[in-house]
């Protein structure tokens, strides 16, 4: 039987003033192993590479937030880090997990970036009136504007050209899109291929659309997937992990 994805509920699409994935990806695979917050608080508060010890605690706000927006840490999330550090797969993981905790970002994607796909670039004012008009009264539109391209740049999502922010489709990482794929369908069950080719935080990636049904393919021969069918007008794909499983298998 055709399960549903993950039904987690976006947040409310709120204007953010930092994103500090650089710094993010650099440290999430020195991060401790535990599921204690306090003890991941104290880790970033004594290890982040900023001299002002507000600062650190600040930005180690920012990070929980956008990492463990669940108020919960993610030891799927920690085990990958270790395991792929410096890495293409942790470039677009982390990029994944703060798509899911600012929605601004993956609204931005979509009406900006996505819009001007086959253009390939946008310029810092055309992020600044994209804020503008979301949130007229705000008062850290050019901060957003910022933190927009800090997230972009920061995860390598795209590059920077003087004033122009640079971007096409872009390959994609087997093992960060099984992490994100056991994410947003994280029930093993029957999914329509469709569900998969439309969803918002995939396109969020802007990984090539030709590219996905292969690299679902790909998936099945690592054995981190069941099955892919396509017999006339039925497409679907059968997931027998979850996310802390299928993690397991790619990092064993």
């Amino acid at each position: 039987m055709l399960k549903s994805a993950n039904n987690y509920q976006h947040r409310e699409a709120k204007i953010f003033v930092k994103a500090v994935l650089k710094e993010t990806i650099q440290i999430l695979p020195k991060m401790p192993l535990t599921s204690s917050m306090a003890e991941m608080t104290q880790y970033l508060n004594n290890n982040l590479p900023f001299n002002s010890e507000q600062v650190r605690a600040r930005r180690g706000r920012y990070i929980k937030f956008n990492m463990f927006h669940e108020h919960k840490i993610d030891m799927s999330l920690l085990i990958f880090a270790r395991n792929f550090p410096n890495s293409r797969e942790l470039q677009d993981v982390c990029f994944y997990q703060f798509c899911r905790a600012q929605a601004l970002m993956v609204d931005f994607i979509e009406n900006v970036i996505l819009d001007r796909i086959s253009v390939g670039f946008i310029s810092r004012e055309m992020i600044t009136e994209y804020l503008r008009s979301r949130f007229p009264d705000s008062k850290v539109i050019h901060d957003g504007t910022s933190a927009i391209c800090e997230a972009l740049l920061g995860a390598e999502i795209a590059n920077k050209k003087k004033n122009h922010i640079l971007f096409s489709y872009r390959s994609i990482p087997l093992k960060a899109f099984s992490f994100i794929l056991h994410s947003e369908f994280p029930n093993p069950g029957i999914y329509d291929i469709r569900m998969f080719e439309e969803n918002r935080m995939i396109r969020a990636m802007l990984w090539s659309p030709e590219k996905l049904l292969h690299s679902l393919y790909e998936l099945r021969n690592m054995g981190l997937i069941s099955r892919i069918s396509e017999i006339d007008n039925v497409r679907q794909f059968t997931t027998k992990l979850r996310l802390d499983e299928s993690v397991t298998r790619i990092t064993s």
